[in-house]
């Protein structure tokens, strides 16, 4: 385990090409915006407001699955009937970029690095890197509508290696939540967690300035990775 800074062992981070990183809690602070809607739900079928419990779980879940346990039995029906047509636009002034993640994109994609996204969202994450201004960076976006299996299944990061023709120790994942571990760690491929030190990790990120500090010294803006 390491803790990203200027002084870390530069093997944690040596031989890599493609970095993966999840979205909620990673790219974007979407927690507020998170409890707002599930609570919104909970509301309008007349249950108690989300215990903690509920929140850690809709926040790193599917959307389906977070509604199936926030609505159990005979209320998830009901629940997805409130959603359907539900305006996500309402949801964007909660949602924050990340601070220091636009400029450690733009010096990882200058340095030559792959960029990709293994999300549990569906349909919302275009609208989303839009709106944030983190489009045009990621290439491919896997969210749970285009695997069989959504985290922590190894699926998606094994789609986006196929893709990308790359190898297990080429690759670092992003994430901020035991399913993002327990995905990297079924795919086999190195795992970084963001501000959260009880997970188990090869690199730990305070900050995106930090893990950018470190990268520099390891790899030159302008050197291709390739």
């Amino acid at each position: 385990m390491a803790i990203a800074n200027e002084l870390m062992n530069p093997c944690f981070l040596q031989g890599l090409k493609c970095i993966i990183f999840d979205c909620d809690g990673v790219l974007i602070d979407s927690y507020e915006s998170n409890m707002r809607y599930y609570n919104m739900i909970k509301k309008k079928l007349g249950l108690p407001l989300l215990t903690e419990v509920e929140k850690v779980y809709v926040h790193t879940r599917t959307h389906k699955d977070a509604i199936k346990f926030i609505a159990p039995g005979e209320y998830f029906k009901k629940a997805w009937a409130e959603v359907e047509n539900f305006d996500s636009t309402s949801l964007l002034p909660y949602i924050k970029r990340s601070e220091g993640v636009l400029e450690f994109l733009w010096w990882l994609r200058s340095a030559g690095f792959l960029l990709a996204i293994n999300t549990s969202r569906t349909g919302t994450i275009d609208m989303i890197l839009e709106q944030k201004g983190l489009e045009g960076f990621f290439s491919p976006v896997i969210t749970s509508a285009k695997v069989c299996e959504p985290k922590p299944h190894p699926e998606g990061v094994y789609k986006i290696m196929t893709h990308l023709q790359l190898e297990l120790h080429e690759v670092a994942y992003i994430g901020d939540s035991i399913v993002d571990e327990k995905t990297a760690h079924a795919a086999g491929v190195r795992f970084w967690a963001y501000r959260d030190l009880n997970l188990e990790a090869d690199v730990h990120i305070n900050d995106f300035w930090s893990i950018k500090a470190a990268m520099q010294r390891v790899y030159k803006a302008g050197d291709q990775v390739f």
